[in-house]
């Protein structure tokens, strides 16, 4: 491809707004061309960025050595005052590719650092991939190097996914990272999901102790619910004991759970959850020391409750909804004068 004929600014005419992403249906941790395509609208230089673009994509994603990954970009790159950068246009297109990604999920903090200093812009599912792997390998390496190019560790990975933290908030050591390097623990998603409640649900006692004084801010959210719910499916140990804690903290023992979900592609969960509190969970799963608790702590026994996972969409008082479920202990519990 001849670089003279590549527009080196949006504003002109003859740039190729990138489609590489729109064009391509692409399986998570795969370098192949595996979706459906129509290209009948592209011109002759859209498709030959697309083709560059995709074996871009591949070489990173195959885990070629960093020294063919340098070989091949710097076949596009053109003269700067700062030295050589590769072609606006093209590194537009390098950047609507998975390759950022394919790389922190290989792991490989040197192809990540060139990748970032010729300019591909840091994705939230680069971040994701990233998170996972920080998991995965406890190695903060890939991390430090985003947050060096410029990163904000602050930044919400999605609509309905808070910051970089609430993704390792099990993990005590990375909690401790993210918040050495800034991490605010009273941030939430743009759609409201905080990270407060994220750790009601999945973290230790210990974290989400740390994360509330931290935040130092009005109770607000449904962690109590979040936790309560975390408890009814067993997905987490020592919830009762977190439900404590943030009920001593102020936070609501009626709130309702809210999915936080984006769009109606999404909607699946809010018809299975509906509308549901902590001793809603608490009730369906027979988990009478949370029932106990949330009693004591002055839950309101008469907010009714519907779904279609435990209600089968019919609206029932608590007491109804443990008569369903046919948990004598906690009928009797609810059935008591307060």
């Amino acid at each position: 491809m001849d670089l003279s004929q590549l527009a080196s600014d949006p504003s002109d005419p003859t740039w190729e707004e990138p489609r590489f992403y729109a064009l391509h249906t692409i399986r998570p941790f795969s370098t192949e061309d595996t979706g459906s395509r129509d290209e009948s609208d592209l011109t002759e230089r859209a498709k030959a960025l697309d083709r560059i673009s995709l074996e871009f994509q591949t070489l990173v994603g195959k885990n070629a050595p960093l020294s063919e990954i340098e070989s091949f970009t710097g076949q596009w790159e053109v003269a700067s005052s700062s030295g050589p950068i590769v072609q606006r246009n093209i590194l537009a297109w390098f950047s609507d590719t998975n390759a950022l990604r394919l790389a922190c999920t290989n792991n490989d903090p040197g192809v990540v650092r060139f990748l970032l200093r010729r300019g591909l812009s840091i994705t939230p599912s680069a971040i994701i991939y990233a998170a996972s792997k920080l998991k995965e390998t406890h190695d903060t390496t890939i991390m430090q190097t985003l947050l060096d190019s410029g990163w904000d560790i602050n930044e919400p990975l999605g609509e309905t996914r808070p910051p970089l933290i609430s993704s390792i908030l099990d993990v005590p050591d990375l909690v401790s990272w993210c918040l050495s390097k800034g991490a605010d623990p009273g941030l939430s998603s743009p759609s409201g999901l905080s990270i407060i409640e994220v750790a009601a649900s999945i973290a230790p006692l210990s974290t989400v102790r740390t994360l509330v004084e931290l935040a130092g801010r009005a109770p607000g959210g449904a962690p109590v619910a979040r936790a309560s719910y975390s408890h009814a499916v067993g997905s987490r140990p020592g919830r009762v004991e977190v439900v404590r804690y943030l009920l001593d903290q102020g936070y609501s023992v009626d709130a309702f759970y809210k999915t936080y979900q984006a769009s109606a592609d999404h909607a699946c969960e809010d018809m299975m959850i509906g509308s549901q509190n902590a001793l809603h969970f608490a009730i369906w799963a027979g988990k009478e020391d949370m029932v106990r608790l949330l009693l004591e702590r002055g839950a309101d026994k008469t907010l009714p409750t519907r779904s279609i996972m435990k209600t089968d969409g019919a609206t029932l008082s608590p007491l109804d909804l443990a008569r369903k479920f046919g948990n004598t202990v906690i009928i009797a519990l609810l059935s008591q004068e307060t």
